[in-house]
């Protein structure tokens, strides 16, 4: 009996076994080593599992926000944005999630209100879980909802920072339209 159990519980050890229960409490940095990997669903456990120890985890909250942002969760992702910022108004992470998925919901307003306040805090932001995401990013989405909002001198302002020799007459069809172009090519290279 003994050698045919045996096999078996050399397999378990040598193989591991991703469905046995987490051995040790939550970690936020497992937390975001499952996002960084994408696996997104384990990121959300994990990032649940670190509240439910350390309710006042703001950093948890924010993780929790990522992972819904990416899975167009949008309205659950600004709660949790929100309830992040709450818990700890040191974090720059969550404007920026804001700033994103405010301008997907859309709520272009409160897109700006985000990154305008991003920008203030951390003009040279970069979010170390996505090294594609930075202030440049933050900036063409404040841009973007302020064309939405009519607002074409400031998105120009924005896109001059990110293209200081782009310039346009936004207040003619044609400027608009160039100012629009120019958003949409950064968004290929930014």
């Amino acid at each position: 009996m003994v050698r045919k159990i045996m096999p078996i519980i050399l397999c378990i050890i040598f193989a591991g076994c991703p469905d046995f229960p987490r051995i040790g409490p939550a970690s936020i940095e497992r937390a975001w080593g499952y996002y960084e990997d994408g696996k997104y669903e384990k990121a959300i456990n994990e990032f649940v599992d670190v509240i439910g120890d350390e309710p006042d985890n703001g950093e948890a909250y924010n993780g929790l926000g990522w992972c819904y942002g990416i899975l167009c969760s949008l309205s659950t992702a600004v709660d949790n944005f929100n309830t992040a910022l709450d818990k700890d108004n040191s974090l720059v992470d969550p404007y920026a999630g804001l700033a994103f998925v405010y301008s997907d919901l859309p709520d272009h307003q409160n897109a700006v209100d985000a990154a305008a306040t991003l920008i203030q805090k951390d003009s040279l932001y970069f979010f170390g879980h996505d090294s594609e995401i930075d202030y440049k990013d933050v900036r063409l989405v404040k841009a973007k909802s302020h064309c939405s909002l009519g607002d074409f001198s400031s998105a120009l302002s924005e896109v001059q920072k990110l293209n200081p020799s782009f310039n346009c007459n936004v207040t003619t069809p044609w400027g608009r339209e160039a100012l629009l172009a120019e958003i949409e090519r950064l968004g290929g290279i930014v």
